[in-house]
């Protein structure tokens, strides 16, 4: 049965988004956005957002808060993209703990929003809006795109984000994709910085498959730097994360409505 009413959720529902949090301030005030945007589309009366480390509020803290004005159900809503130790060890314990005495709440898990349509859209119009920064003609058959996520422990789930993001280089009309998985070795970074070459191509597109700012996209923007002082005769573009861009808050909307359906 549909509960939705007038295409928001009942006000016995809260939301939490949890994000991963980040030393990095720049990249919490992004989560903190997103959360505002969130709430913004008044989807849910009742929105709070907190972090697992790093910053505050906490996960913990913003749990504790959902619970008013007559909440019975809080949907855990993950404000990360990959599927791991975050959102399979450390959501569930913060939320044991906060609920560890009230089992009269219903806890709905979200999942994580790894590779939903809205995502690869939000990818697909940061590339195009780095391309208009260029004053070069290159055409996009003369283009290398490269994205670099942090990866799972899953390989299956690396596999398919890897393909989904081919198509979209297919679909968008790239020379070529490559997708790298930044996480998975200490070193990815620093060998793929001895060992990768632009292949021919005329300009390489650098897109960080991160929702918000931090070491990891810091270090992606830093490698296409090197790469364009090695390859001068190629452009490097790269291009922001994620963040807090619309279609991003559609993906979010759209995992609250899949948690609640298929519960």
């Amino acid at each position: 049965m549909d509960i939705f009413t007038d295409d928001r959720l009942p006000d016995s529902y809260a939301i939490c988004l949890i994000g991963h949090g980040s030393s990095d301030s720049k990249g919490v005030e992004e989560f903190l956005t997103l959360a505002q945007k969130l709430h913004k589309r008044k989807f849910c009366e009742i929105i709070e957002s907190g972090f697992l480390e790093f910053a505050k509020p906490t996960a913990a803290e913003a749990l504790s808060t959902c619970q008013r004005n007559g909440v019975k159900n809080i949907i855990i809503l993950p404000g990360i993209l990959f599927s791991g130790e975050h959102t399979q060890r450390d959501v569930p314990h913060t939320v044991g703990e906060v609920f560890r005495n009230h089992p009269e709440i219903n806890l709905i898990y979200a999942e994580p929003l790894a590779t939903q349509p809205k995502v690869i859209e939000a990818c697909q119009k940061r590339i195009e809006g780095e391309e208009k920064v260029s004053t070069k003609p290159f055409s996009r058959s003369e283009t290398l795109l490269m994205t670099v996520g942090h990866g799972s422990r899953d390989n299956a789930f690396n596999s398919e984000v890897e393909t989904i993001l081919s198509q979209l280089g297919e679909k968008m009309g790239f020379g070529k994709t490559l997708t790298c998985f930044a996480g998975t070795s200490p070193q990815y970074l620093e060998v793929m910085q001895e060992k990768f070459t632009p292949q021919g191509f005329r300009r390489v597109i650098l897109l960080p498959f991160f929702l918000f700012n931090g070491v990891w996209v810091k270090r992606v923007h830093a490698l296409a730097d090197t790469f364009q002082r090695k390859y001068p005769d190629t452009e490097f573009l790269k291009t922001p994360c994620l963040n807090h861009h619309d279609f991003i808050i559609d993906a979010l909307i759209q995992r609250v409505r899949e948690s609640v359906l298929n519960k």
